[in-house]
This record gives structure tokens, sequence and C-alpha cells, in this order.
């Protein structure tokens, strides 16, 4: 009950990669006791995919931004709540307060921004037929860095700007993942070959 391969075999939610997002953890604490304001932008292959305007303030978090294209664009201005909790070792925690009620670190845009569950979305790990951990961590490096995405590929070359010893704890993480996920897909061919 509840182990590997249970439930059901195919998910038609969205997942959470497939949206914009904004994340209260790319935001200093410190501008929104400034009221900072900003852009912020998402591109995929180089190409610009949206943006949105932001505002911050000590009990808000403010985006402007237009949804939809020819006669259904609307220019989209929202105002979201923020709460803080009291974290254990001192400090407090900050978190939006979606249009549904719920505290959240992270909106995702889809008509309009709102929480993971307004839209029931579905995290990328929850589809994957194996687990390996630290695979999706690995994925994320390899495409801030700008390589190809997948295991199937080489690592790629020392971008500007990087440390080489940056670069080279980097590889042999990526190196450590390809092993793990060869082994993991060897477990699940394993039954076949003693046959």
């Amino acid at each position: 009950m509840g182990g590997y391969g249970s439930g059901r075999r195919t998910r038609w939610a969205s997942k959470t990669d497939e949206f914009h997002k904004i994340d209260l953890a790319s935001f200093e604490r410190l501008w929104f006791e400034l009221g900072r304001n900003g852009t912020l932008t998402w591109s995929r292959g180089g190409h610009k995919t949206g943006s949105v305007g932001y505002q911050c303030g000590s009990d808000f978090l403010r985006l402007h931004y237009t949804s939809g294209r020819g006669e259904n664009r609307q220019d989209i201005d929202e105002r979201f709540r923020l709460s803080r909790t009291d974290q254990p070792f001192g400090g407090d925690r900050l978190w939006i307060i979606c249009k549904c009620g719920r505290r959240c670190r992270v909106l995702y845009g889809g008509k309009r921004f709102r929480c993971r569950q307004c839209y029931s979305l579905t995290f990328a790990s929850q589809y994957e037929r194996f687990r390996v951990p630290g695979r999706a961590a690995a994925e994320n490096v390899r495409r801030r860095l700008g390589f190809e995405a997948g295991f199937a590929y080489g690592f790629g070359s020392k971008p500007k700007g990087l440390h080489w010893r940056t670069y080279y704890r980097l590889r042999e993480n990526d190196w450590a993942m390809s092993e793990a996920i060869d082994r993991a897909l060897l477990g699940q061919f394993e039954p076949f070959l003693k046959r």
C-alpha cells in the first residue's frame, strides 16, 4: 500500500515547471522595507516568454502585467497581502496570501498569478517513473549554466565568469548523478536480464 508503483499510472494535471513563477525566495527582505519596484522577465531558448512588474511593500506585493492576446488582452493590476510567521530560532518567514486565502511562497502565472492549489498543479517529480534523489537539482544546474537538458548529453564547457573550482565541483556532481541514473535504470531492467 502506497509503495513504489502504486497509484494511477497516468496523470493529466499540469506541472509547476510549465508555468512562470514568482518565488518570494528570489526577493530580498530589504526590498519590502524599502518599497522596491522592478520587473521580472522569463525566457526560454533565448526568447522572452513573459514579464511582470512588481512593487514591494511592508505588507503587500503588487503585480501588474498583461494577460491574453488580441481582443482578449487584459491589463491586470493585483495586490497580494503578505503575512509573517515566527521562526523557532528567531526572525520570521514571509508568506504571500493567495486570492483563495492560502499562504504560499510561490505564485504561478496562468491567466492570473495564483498558488499551486488554485491551478491544481503537480510537481515534475510526481511524474518520474523512477526516483533518483538529487536529479531535479542536477537538472536545474544544467539549465542555469545553459547546457543541454538531459544526462545523455555531456556536461559542457566552463561558462565565462564561473570559477574553475565551482565548475569542477558541479561537473563531479553531474557525473555522480549520471552514474546514479544508470544504476537506477539498470535496476529497472534487471528482472528482464535474469531471464
